[in-house]
């Protein structure tokens, strides 16, 4: 019988950043109370217990998987770095909401410059598809069962992206390419997409969300 593994992907639920408001860094932004809802609507929708839980060091993940922890606080909890891909320097968010970043961001991904590192504490494209390959072939030397990875839109999508197009060297057409799947391809705060991992292939789900309707 062949190993099989499910890889349940699992984007944060809202954040203040994602409703508007001001972030002092990338990764200190806390769930808003529509966020908290989902995280509860995804613990309800996790009936049966994972395998293992692998989740993002970011304050927003963390608080979405807090409520599927406690629901099944007998399974194995990691963190790796699935963390969002963060190509402004911190001190372009201290104080900063994501209206008054846009001007920067836009102008990032015009450029397309794949090595290209805006500041201390910043990553490239490059780096950050090197640290999402890093995490795929993680996920493939894993044992059958189920794996609920919580982390972020980019991440997400950029694994789902390599498991459709294979590995290949970070360059301009490649971060263009990647820009165009992110936009064609929703991932909601607080959905769910499914993969599974079956003799060497992967076979990518559709994104869901559970809904938070009666969660509180």
């Amino acid at each position: 019988m062949e190993q099989v593994l499910r890889i349940l992907l699992v984007r944060h639920g809202e954040s203040e950043s994602n409703a508007g408001s001001a972030s002092d860094d990338a990764g200190s932004a806390s769930l808003t109370p529509l966020g908290v809802q989902q995280a509860q609507a995804i613990a309800a929708w996790l009936e049966d217990a994972p395998s293992r839980f692998v989740v993002s060091g970011y304050r927003r993940a963390q608080q979405t998987a807090e409520p599927a922890l406690a629901r099944h606080p007998h399974v194995p909890v990691e963190t790796w770095p699935v963390h969002e891909f963060t190509f402004l320097s911190p001190d372009r968010y201290a104080g900063t909401s994501p209206a008054m970043r846009k001007p920067a961001v836009d102008a990032y991904w015009a450029a397309a410059d794949a090595h290209a590192v805006m500041g201390e504490g910043a990553e490239s494209f490059a780096q950050f598809m090197a640290r999402v390959q890093a995490t795929r072939a993680q996920l493939a030397e894993c044992p059958s069962g189920v794996m609920v990875v919580f982390s972020h839109k980019k991440f997400l999508n950029a694994l789902r992206w390599l498991w459709l197009t294979g590995d290949a060297p970070a360059s301009t057409s490649r971060m263009v390419r990647f820009r165009e799947f992110d936009h064609a391809m929703p991932f909601a705060n607080g959905a769910v997409a499914e993969v599974r991992l079956e003799a060497g292939a992967a076979w990518l789900g559709p994104v869901t969300v559970p809904s938070v309707a009666g969660v509180l």
